[in-house]
């Protein structure tokens, strides 16, 4: 309708109970990741604080990003009107919903604040009544549609949708944290509830099996970062630990290797936790998964340090840990990292004594882990698609006569997909099963590029002339409708 601006109402989570003062200060920051999020997926927007309410002034499509913002209870794409009175009000809400209930069963759900001459109850019937001519029928129990108004002072937001966010506190409201990341599923689920409590977490990855390993692992740290660390450049450290992990496998009694490598690992985070000014340490560890993870074993760990240790999967059992991955992206990635176990006693104690462990200790170098500490790789993970090898490998558009193959789930792919495009599974693609050829040109798209980027560069690696479709399905629904 003319006469209306595009705008995201977005919704505040837990905070909004807080004393106004620490809402205001709430408020900042979660402006300030919003704007982040918008800026780094291409997104351009505004801004603006409201009490209770923040409004994003940018195209419908980036709340399917600005959901990922921590503190986002949920959001809605909504039409913003200025109204003079409860009859202009009315004419310009059943001009935007006539259409949208049409044919359908429907309701009507109204707020108000600082309006006056009317109440939220008075929209609700007048308006249902006048969209009763173009619907089949009220409906307030199960509508197809909801048609929702939202009075704020002079000015009015009509929507239909209410997209749920991850709710938490937005990043930065809580102090640095960091992270033990071996790139298996469970460690950036670790890192993941944590960021959600708003603090800063950075991953620490000891790095015990090569450069094919720190391969593996890096597209699962790009993963958290890229879609969930908006306010803050999260960083990976990466710690070349494969010769303190020989010594300790050398010397060290077989079955307690695995508590004497956690107790290390644990003692060269809180090494690192003091340059960087982290407060605490977090595990992706869960009460007795592995035999290194039961209580007795836990609390053994534990002892060598003094920061304290977030274990936010404590109680959780593999099943929970993998559906939050799948969840928030880094499933697929996970499932390509090997866990590195070789060193490891087959029959490893399940409760060891603190005093075992420390005699066990002492065969060590006294020096072994200052010296693996000395030099740490940081890599900036926001900004890791900029380095070499990754140029040039996504396209705004498919080359004349590329193929497209389409790595989403297989019922995505069926529901909606680029005409004579083709379909892979994403693990297909690393384990061989997909016959390319070196004389074409493929050109990969998943939901929002990350995969296909993941597929490109593996493929390009191997000879083949391979891209990643920027943007992902969003663009490639938009190639489509201008005839791209």
């Amino acid at each position: 309708m003319s006469g209306g601006v595009d705008v995201i109402l977005v919704r505040p989570g837990e905070y909004t109970v807080k004393s106004r003062g620490t809402r205001v200060w709430f408020d900042k920051l979660l402006a300030r990741n919003l704007r982040d999020a918008l800026r780094s997926e291409g997104f351009s927007g505004e801004v603006k604080r409201g009490w209770g309410r923040l409004y994003v002034y940018a195209e419908a499509g980036a709340a399917g990003v600005l959901r990922r913002v921590f503190g986002v209870k949920s959001l809605s794409p909504a039409l913003e009107v200025e109204y003079g009175g409860l009859e202009d009000l009315l004419e310009k809400a059943e001009e935007y919903f006539s259409g949208r209930v049409e044919g359908k069963r429907f309701a009507v759900r109204a707020r108000r604040s600082w309006a006056e001459g009317f109440t939220s109850l008075d929209v609700e019937r007048m308006l249902g009544e006048r969209l009763l001519k173009y619907g089949s029928k009220v409906d307030l129990s199960s509508p197809e549609v909801t048609a929702y108004v939202e009075v704020r002072g002079k000015k009015a937001y009509f929507y239909t949708d209410v997209i749920p966010g991850y709710g938490g506190l937005p990043i930065g409201s809580e102090g640095r944290a960091l992270a033990l990341f071996s790139g298996g599923h469970d460690s950036p689920v670790a890192a993941w509830y944590v960021m959600r409590r708003g603090a800063r977490v950075d991953l620490l990855f000891f790095n015990v099996g090569g450069e094919a390993y720190l391969r593996a692992v890096l597209p699962v740290a790009r993963a958290l970062a890229s879609r969930w660390s908006y306010g803050y450049r999260q960083r990976l450290y990466v710690v070349d630990f494969s010769a303190a992990m020989r010594a300790i496998a050398e010397r060290v009694k077989g079955s307690l290797v695995h508590i004497v490598f956690k107790r290390a690992i644990y003692r060269g985070a809180e090494m690192l936790a003091g340059r960087v000014g982290a407060e605490a340490i977090v595990t992706g560890e869960s009460l007795g998964q592995v035999s290194s993870q039961t209580m007795t074993n836990l609390r053994v760990t534990e002892a060598a340090v003094s920061l304290p240790v977030f274990r936010p999967l404590i109680g959780m059992d593999k099943d929970d840990i993998v559906a939050v991955a799948r969840e928030i992206g880094t499933y697929q990635y996970s499932s390509l990292v090997k866990e590195y176990c070789g060193a490891f006693s087959a029959r490893p104690a399940t409760h060891a004594r603190l005093e075992d462990v420390e005699k066990e200790e002492e065969k060590l170098p006294p020096r072994l882990l200052e010296e693996a500490m000395e030099n740490i790789e940081k890599i900036d993970l926001r900004g890791l698609g900029e380095t070499p090898g990754l140029e040039g490998i996504e396209v705004d558009e498919p080359p004349p006569g590329s193929v497209i193959v389409d790595l989403r789930p297989k019922a995505k792919y069926l529901k909606w997909h680029l005409p004579g495009s083709v379909h892979a599974e994403f693990s297909e693609i690393f384990e061989g099963r997909v016959g390319f050829e070196k004389d074409k040109t493929y050109v990969f798209v998943c939901d929002e590029g990350a995969l296909s980027r993941e597929a490109a560069l593996y493929l390009r690696r191997q000879g083949y002339n391979a891209y990643s479709l920027r943007g992902g399905i969003r663009r490639a629904k938009r190639l489509l409708k201008r005839g791209g």
